[in-house]
């Protein structure tokens, strides 16, 4: 027990500094928050286990970047301003290097955002790390997946694919030559970035408020977590015309292949090879993908580009079901492990 509390002294109070919104931090049975006024609160959690969402040999301060920034990622598609997260570390060994850098990756993207760590636990078993991240949003505004409507347009923001490329480049998935011939060093480091070390979109969760008709961030990969969007849309459609069998409700997507914006790197690779799974179900992405009704599109683009973000419609969406992928206007017919995304089980 002693060594726990020394853990978490010596690693994680650090991290606990630097809101008034936090009452009470590490230290008690549960953290108290003081939410803002005319606010409600957004939680937050995913679980990354070793092996499983990262490979084994990733350092640990790319785990713990990681495993709050797919955290904040989720905020940011919920239009909320992130508050605060806590912490549960399972832990095979006690290693005090391995500990030091990890802190220092939590320390490094939270001090990004200003958010503390204000609880959790610590144990011991296979490497696994779950963490849970508050936020707030105005009452009402949050953004859902559910809101997307016949003919809103369907945008992502920046690229997609580079995080999937960036794991084929870290398992070595790829034949030497292959890689070697299509990426230069340069781009590999920014696909492992991606990979390890993404961005959140938090900088313009609060831009969308009021543009935005539904969101998602794309983890799983672009058509999954659009899939998302068109069920949970057409089960509100559903519970909003007094049924229930959501199926029922005529809500799907069409999306133009050429237009997804992709990196040279994923470009290079895609033309190589014609396969499409990087940016339609490599995942990994922690960008954004929204709709919205097409008066909006303007207003939100110029928000977005002054924050140095790229929006980019990819399609609308239609009164069919499914998703239909074209390249150039013309059907395409997309492999089978082209259209599942991550499986988490």
């Amino acid at each position: 027990m002693a060594l726990e509390f020394d853990l978490i002294d010596a690693y994680f109070a650090p991290l606990s500094q630097g809101s008034e919104l936090v009452k009470i931090g590490i230290g008690d049975d549960g953290a108290v928050l003081n939410v803002p006024e005319h606010h409600q609160l957004v939680v937050v959690t995913d679980t990354l286990v070793a092996g499983v969402h990262f490979p084994v040999d990733t350092v640990a301060y790319d785990i713990a970047w990681k495993a709050l920034a797919v955290n904040l990622s989720d905020l940011a598609a919920m239009g909320a301003t992130p508050a605060s997260y806590s912490l549960a570390l399972t832990l095979p060994d006690y290693n005090q290097d391995w500990l030091r850098s990890f802190s220092d990756g939590l320390h490094a993207l939270s001090e990004q955002f200003s958010i503390p760590l204000i609880g959790g636990d610590t144990t011991k078993g296979p490497l696994t790390i779950t963490i849970t991240a508050q936020g707030w949003v105005p009452n009402q505004q949050a953004i859902l997946r559910s809101g997307a409507q016949e003919n809103d347009l369907i945008c992502v923001t920046n690229t997609l694919g580079e995080g999937a490329l960036g794991l084929k480049l870290a398992l070595h998935d790829l034949p030497p030559i292959l890689s070697e011939q299509l990426f230069t060093n340069i781009e590999k480091k920014q696909a492992l970035n991606a990979l390890n070390r993404p961005i959140p979109p938090l900088a313009i969760s609060t831009d969308m408020r009021g543009l935005v008709n539904s969101a998602i961030d794309i983890s799983d990969g672009l058509l999954a977590d659009l899939g998302h969007i068109i069920n949970q849309s057409k089960s509100l459609l559903a519970k909003q015309g007094g049924g229930e069998n959501f199926l029922d409700n005529l809500l799907g997507a069409k999306i133009e292949l050429t237009q997804i914006p992709l990196s040279p790197g994923v470009t290079r690779y895609i033309e190589h090879t014609n396969d499409w799974n990087l940016p339609l179900s490599g995942g990994d992405d922690y960008q954004l993908c929204l709709t919205l009704k097409k008066i909006n599109y303007s207003k939100l683009k110029a928000r977005l580009n002054a924050k140095g973000i790229r929006l980019t419609v990819i399609g609308h969406m239609v009164k069919q079901n499914g998703i239909q992928c074209l390249k150039q206007g013309v059907v395409q017919q997309i492999r089978g492990e082209n259209k599942i995304g991550y499986c988490h089980f």
